[in-house]
This record gives structure tokens, C-alpha cells and sequence, in this order.
């Protein structure tokens, strides 16, 4: 009885957690490149990312190592027209693998795609190469601005899970006007 009330709760509370650590601060599509930007520190932002991808796991039900990653990649922001301001905005992508099977790829990512769904993402791409036990899942969620990845990649039996901040800019950083 508790396992089963867990197992119908647990992904109910860390999506709830993952819109509550982000909904405030991610920015809205604009025309006006002088729009205030969210502000996020480079701290929180990874506390963020690691937790999305953690919840990525468990709704693909597969556990993430260490083997290959994870890896960090804050990068200045660019701007529409390629300008790069100093002001100390940043994106970060944030990347985990887990080591599965590959003809468990699929089935792993099916159910990933079913639960971000249902929590606001847009499955902009979803490719399944069944022969070759290969799937290809990007994602993005419209109100909170990141963008995500589940996919087949190499070394075998390597799925990938990535999560994209939208641009941040360092709280207390004056923010540059262009």
C-alpha cells in the first residue's frame, strides 16, 4: 500500500518542486532585446538542471552514472543578432548518461515523452529507429524556456539526458542594454 501510493506520488511532488524551482524566473518571448532578464546564480541554475535530469530519470525509469558525465556547460548568452554582452548573462547545458541496454532505449524514452507531456513540455521532435534500438526526443517547454534531449548515443548502450536554461543573468549584475 505505501509502495503504491509512493510510486503514484513521488512523480507528482518532484514535478511540482521542478515548476516551483523555475516558473518565476524564466523569461518571455520579446521583441525588446533590452527586456529584463530572469535572474538566476550559476549555483541555482545547476541545482536546477540536476534535479530536472534526475526527474527526467525517474520518468524513464533508468539510473543515471557517473561513467561519462555529467557534464556542465555554462556559455555566454548570444544574443538574435550575435552581440555578447558583458554583463555576466549565461546559459547552461547540463548533461547525464545512463547505461542501458539499447534495445531498452525506446521503451525508456516512450515513457519519458508520455510524462513531459503531461507536464507542459513540447515534444517538438520524437524520431524511433526500432532496427537500430536508436530514439531521438527534443523537447521544450513553452512557459518556463528550456529546452531538453533524450537520446541514443555512443559508446553502445549510452542514453543521454540534457536539460538547456534559457539566458540567466547573475543576481545583482546590472544588466547591459544593447
Amino acid at each position: 500500500m505505501a509502495a503504491t501510493l509512493l510510486r503514484r506520488t513521488l512523480p507528482l511532488v518532484l514535478t511540482a518542486s521542478v515548476i516551483l524551482s523555475t516558473g518565476a524566473c524564466m523569461s518571455q518571448n520579446s521583441d525588446d532585446a533590452n527586456q529584463p532578464l530572469p535572474r538566476k546564480s550559476r549555483a541555482d541554475a545547476l541545482t536546477w538542471a540536476k534535479h530536472y535530469t534526475s526527474t527526467m530519470a525517474h520518468y524513464a525509469e533508468v539510473k543515471v552514472g557517473d561513467k561519462y558525465g555529467p557534464f556542465t556547460d555554462f556559455e555566454d548568452c548570444v544574443g538574435r543578432d550575435d552581440e555578447v554582452a558583458h554583463d555576466g548573462r549565461y546559459t547552461l547545458t547540463y548533461t547525464v548518461y545512463a547505461n542501458l541496454p539499447r534495445d531498452e532505449h525506446i521503451a525508456a524514452v516512450r515513457k519519458l515523452r508520455a510524462a513531459l507531456k503531461e507536464h507542459g513540455v513540447n515534444v517538438s521532435s520524437y524520431e524511433e529507429r526500432p532496427r537500430a534500438h536508436q530514439v531521438v526526443l527534443d523537447g521544450y517547454h513553452e512557459k518556463e524556456k528550456f529546452s531538453l534531449i533524450a537520446d541514443t548515443v555512443k559508446p553502445p548502450n549510452t542514453l543521454r539526458l540534457s536539460v538547456s536554461t534559457p539566458c540567466f543573468l547573475p543576481p545583482g549584475a546590472k544588466q547591459q542594454k544593447f
